[in-house]
């Protein structure tokens, strides 16, 4: 059985200090409702059976579960998923299939 990483919101303040010593990326909260960090979200996404998609996160780190339902750090999920896997915006899936988050721009920027 493999041993099991403890949430960041569950660590006492002391381990959250020493979390954020080790891997400065604890040290920035990327969906606030839930307190998830963006190392968590990092972990997760790089996990040997890593996550490709918005709810894959959810599942693994439990961001956009909180009262704002993702409406803060969604797309913070969903740009970190496009810089981490070189995704392209519209290559970004929301969950299996064809759930794409985006289909295009929205205006061309001059």
């Amino acid at each position: 059985m493999r041993p099991v990483k403890k949430r960041f919101s569950h660590m006492t303040h002391e381990e959250q200090e020493q979390a954020i010593r080790e891997n400065p990326a604890y040290g920035e909260i990327v969906c606030r409702c839930e307190t998830v960090t963006r190392a968590e979200i990092l972990e997760a996404i790089h996990n040997p059976l890593g996550v490709h998609t918005v709810t894959g996160v959810k599942n693994r780190t439990r961001a956009t579960m909180g009262r704002c339902q993702g409406g803060y750090c969604e797309t913070r999920i969903t740009q970190m998923l496009e810089e981490e896997l070189g995704l392209a915006p519209e290559e970004v899936r929301y969950s299996r299939g064809d759930s794409y988050m985006f289909t295009g721009k929205v205006r061309e920027i001059l």
